[in-house]
This record gives C-alpha cells, structure tokens and sequence, in this order.
C-alpha cells in the first residue's frame, strides 16, 4: 500500500506544472492532425470552425489532452510549447507560446 500511495504523489507531482511541445488539433481529428503539415494545420483550423474542440497532441509520445484555461486558438499555424497542470486527460493551460 505504501508504494502505491509514494507512486500516486510521485505521478502527481508530476504532472503539475507540466510544460510539453506538441500541435493544437481538434477534438474530432484528434492525433491525425496533431502535425506541422499544411494539410494539418488547416483540417484543425476547420474542424474547430465548424465546432470541434481544440486538443492538444503531444509531440513526443502523439498523446491527445482535452484542453482547459487559456484560448489556443490563435497558435493553430505552428508548433506551440504549453505549459499547464495536467490532471487524467485534460491540460490546463497556464501558458502558450510558439516552440523554437
């Protein structure tokens, strides 16, 4: 019982204050369009247009966070670095910024 509750603290801690580089995609799409490509980008743009849920996919393992706080809507051309809280599946944004 001890290593489950030092592991649940240990995957907490964590999972606060979280920074990750990855795309903005939509909830409809979700990973499919969490790339750089033109194609991407704009299938993201429109799904979230017609009313789809702006995600974010995660660069290094293609994970898919429903997203919480700020608006991203204006970083849906590029790359982004995002920082937040993460909590299950949802991230909530503290900060966005475009990656290098």
């Amino acid at each position: 019982m001890r290593t489950f509750i030092a592991a649940f603290v240990l995957t907490t801690a964590l999972a606060s204050g979280a920074s990750m580089v990855g795309y903005i995609s939509d909830s409809q799409c979700g990973a499919s369009n969490g790339k750089g490509t033109k194609e991407a980008r704009e299938c993201a743009k429109d799904c979230i247009k017609n009313g789809a849920s702006p995600v974010f996919v995660s660069e290094k393992d293609g994970k898919v966070y429903k997203l919480a706080g700020k608006d991203v809507k204006a970083h849906l051309d590029y790359k982004v670095k995002v920082s937040g809280d993460v909590n299950g599946d949802t991230l909530t944004v503290a900060d966005i910024q475009k990656a290098d």
